[in-house]
């Protein structure tokens, strides 16, 4: 059995995770490209920019993780993540402001 990545190599622990939805473009020389996050309480974010910063793991062996730094609205910037078919960034449990960050459940 594969060995699992999540909690190693800067990638956020499986509890650690918030699960999103992410609309992406596929080119034709098979690269993703994300290009709309969907948050679970109704927010929609366009990805203004993108870089693909870390590839863990190998597909042979079914541990592949692949990490996107993206920027959204406002500067605001974010780890993303997909893991078999999965889209999640890392859970913020409080905001700037020291609140509970809005559709990310402690």
């Amino acid at each position: 059995m594969a060995r699992r990545l999540g909690g190693t190599c800067g990638v956020p622990g499986y509890d650690g995770r918030v699960y999103v939805r992410v609309h992406s473009v596929t080119e034709p020389d098979g690269h993703t490209r994300p290009t709309r996050i969907d948050w679970s309480d109704g927010r929609s974010y366009p990805v203004c920019s993108y870089t693909l910063k870390q590839v863990v793991g190998r597909w042979d062996f079914g541990t592949l993780i692949m990490c996107w730094e993206v920027e959204l609205v406002h500067h605001a910037r974010r780890m993303l993540y997909w893991e078999r078919g999965q889209w999640f960034v890392a859970r913020r449990d409080v905001d700037r402001n020291g609140e509970q960050a809005p559709g990310e459940p402690i």
